[in-house]
C-alpha cells in the first residue's frame, strides 16, 4: 500500500495591538506550528523547542510587567472534502522565553493560564508544539486549525 503524505499547519493570528489598562501590547504571530509531511496512522510530534516547525508568537508590551497567557486550542484539524485530523495538546507543549530564544524557555501547559514577565525591553516570546494523530484511513490533502493567543497583563 502507498500512502500520500498529508501537509498539516496550524495557523496563528497577528499581528494585534492592543492598550490595557492604559498600557500597548502587541501580539505578533512569527511563526505557525507546521506538521509538514504526515502519514496516515502515523502520530507527528511537534516540539516546542524545534527551531523550523514550532509555533511563535513575540509579545512586546511594557517593561517588567507581568502578563497572562491563554490559548484557545482547537481539537481537529480541517482539511479536504470536510475531513477532519485530532490535533493534542500535552502538558509541556507551550514554553515561554524572557529572552525570546528558543533555548531558554520554562514550559508550560497550554491548556492552563500562565503567568509570564515582560523583560527589561518589554518583550517575550511563545512558543507552541503539538500532536498530530492521523487515523489510518486519514484523507490526503492540506489541513488547517486556528490557534489564538490571548495576552492581557496581570494587575
Amino acid at each position: 500500500m502507498r500512502f500520500r503524505p498529508l501537509s498539516l499547519a496550524l495557523v496563528l493570528l497577528g499581528p494585534a495591538s492592543l492598550a490595557a489598562q492604559g498600557k500597548p501590547i502587541t501580539v505578533q504571530g512569527v511563526r505557525s506550528l507546521t506538521f509538514g509531511a504526515v502519514l496516515p496512522g502515523v502520530p507527528r510530534v511537534i516540539s516546542r523547542t524545534d527551531p523550523v516547525n514550532s509555533g511563535q508568537y513575540d509579545i512586546t508590551g511594557a517593561n517588567n510587567n507581568q502578563v497572562q497567557l491563554s490559548f484557545t486550542l482547537p481539537n481537529v484539524m480541517n482539511g479536504p472534502a470536510g475531513a477532519t485530523m485530532p490535533i493534542v495538546f500535552g502538558g509541556n507543549d507551550a514554553g515561554y522565553s524572557q529572552s525570546q530564544a528558543i533555548g531558554s524557555q520554562v514550559a508550560f501547559d497550554p491548556k492552563q493560564s500562565f503567568l509570564a514577565t515582560l523583560n527589561k525591553n518589554g518583550r517575550g516570546s511563545v512558543f507552541v508544539g503539538a500532536t498530530a494523530r492521523p487515523t489510518p484511513t486519514q484523507r490526503a490533502g492540506s489541513y488547517t486549525a486556528t490557534l489564538t493567543l490571548t495576552v492581557a497583563y496581570f494587575p
